[in-house]
């Protein structure tokens, strides 16, 4: 059975969503982003980088595995 999403406005990036059809939580410097994506990755054991959107302007974190080179550490 397809999983239900929310309706997402076209006008935004894919990189502004999770994959579960929120948006990212952003973060106003890289540096913050830099802390929670530390603190995340602890907890999880899933390594995660951050990277500025270029629709907000903020800092969000993803998943680094698979993806391309938008992410860094």
């Amino acid at each position: 059975m397809a999983r239900h999403r929310p309706h997402r406005p076209l006008a935004l990036d894919a990189s502004h969503w999770r994959d579960d059809g929120q948006p990212k939580v952003r973060y106003p410097t890289r540096a913050d982003a830099l802390v929670a994506a530390d603190e995340r990755s602890k907890e999880s054991g899933t390594q995660l980088g951050v990277y500025e959107c270029a629709f907000c302007r903020g800092w969000h974190m993803g998943r680094r595995a698979g993806r391309s080179g938008r992410r860094d550490s």
